[in-house]
């Protein structure tokens, strides 16, 4: 959905560099069946192939376009490879072609001499593979670091000047639903400029591929956690707290591959979590009515209307079977504002 806060977001230019700086494997990855790439170093001729191509694409109005590093732990890299890294990206930012650099990396990484070496560097944001803010939950998904690294990485980064966003996990082994709502509490005070939520999934080579095939692993239902990633989506929207990406981004040859074993993977799951909030609005306003309809009329902005929707028109069939409606008719309305609708003469905000 095309609005001013789509538009204010980067355009991010990603390259990946799967396992690469990672101490350890985490439970549940298989980096190279995420990115769809191998594991290994970039050459200066990949990576300049590789910005050229998005850059290509042409840039959005109102849009910052960075060059970011995903995928491995970039400040666990060696020190050559990440000025390597820096050095091979830096040109297309003195060009103009691009503004910033930004990479994800643990929070272990975080100290005063690696935030040193990239100050000449044009890097901006810095995210964090946080995943939980309970200790319990990183010793069984096997981290190596704990929730006081976080919290010392975020301010460090914070008194540093660089914005800063927090990824966390739904799902892991030992944690549950009012574990996930704790670590957004405990992200919460840390006053991330955003934050990133990613559902547990199961990838071919993991370890948590082994616990699930011998029975030791469930993961989340798609229904279950399509409700908890909306309420987390909620928590941090009420606290000012932009939610950037729910659910994972992976590349497409993840599934033909038969890479993903199991678990609440789904190519739109932000898209699912945004029709749940409509659909509960919706919801909520027909229950109010003093004399309910079996006839409804919903009118939205027309950007609005696959949320309205829902996927496959679920939020419509639910409507009618919750509250044995007739008819439910879509009216598209381009002057009203995205952020509400109109069910029958009722008007309705949305979260």
């Amino acid at each position: 959905m095309e609005n001013a806060e789509t538009l204010s977001r980067p355009l991010i230019i990603p390259l990946f560099i799967p396992h690469m700086g990672c101490p350890h494997r985490c439970i549940f990855c298989n980096q190279k069946a995420i990115s769809g790439q191998p594991s290994g170093i970039l050459s200066t001729e990949r990576i300049h192939r590789e910005v050229n191509r998005y850059l290509g694409f042409g840039r959005r109005p109102s849009s910052t376009t960075q060059i970011s590093f995903f995928g491995g732990n970039f400040l666990g890299l060696p020190i050559s490879t990440i000025l390597f890294l820096l050095k091979s990206v830096r040109p297309f930012v003195i060009k103009g072609d691009v503004d910033s650099i930004r990479f994800s990396t643990r929070p272990d990484t975080i100290d005063h001499q690696k935030l040193d070496l990239l100050s000449a560097y044009p890097v901006s944001t810095v995210e964090l593979g946080v995943q939980s803010m309970n200790d319990g939950v990183l010793k069984a998904a096997r981290r190596g670091h704990l929730a006081k690294d976080t919290i010392r990485a975020t301010k460090l980064l914070k008194s540093r000047g660089y914005e800063v966003g927090l990824q966390m996990m739904v799902g892991l082994p030992s944690d549950d639903d009012e574990g996930a709502m704790e670590t957004a509490s405990r992200i919460e005070l840390l006053k991330p400029d955003f934050v990133r939520i990613y559902p547990t999934v199961v990838l071919k080579g993991s370890k948590l591929a082994d616990q699930f095939n011998a029975g030791r692993y469930n993961p989340m239902p798609m229904a279950t956690c399509i409700t908890l990633v909306k309420r987390l989506f909620l928590y941090f929207k009420t606290h000012h707290i932009p939610v950037i990406r729910m659910g994972l981004q992976v590349s497409e040859e993840l599934i033909p591959s038969g890479e993903l074993i199991a678990g609440p993977y789904h190519p739109a799951f932000g898209h699912l979590v945004h029709s749940e909030i409509v659909f509960d609005a919706m919801k909520t306003v027909f229950k109010k009515m003093d004399h309910q309809p079996r006839l409804l009329t919903i009118t939205s902005h027309p950007n609005l209307v696959s949320r309205v929707q829902g996927q496959k028109k679920q939020n419509i069939d639910k409507l009618k079977r919750t509250f044995g409606l007739h008819t439910v008719n879509l009216v598209q309305d381009a002057d009203l504002p995205i952020f509400g609708l109109k069910v029958n003469d009722r008007w309705v905000i949305l979260p």
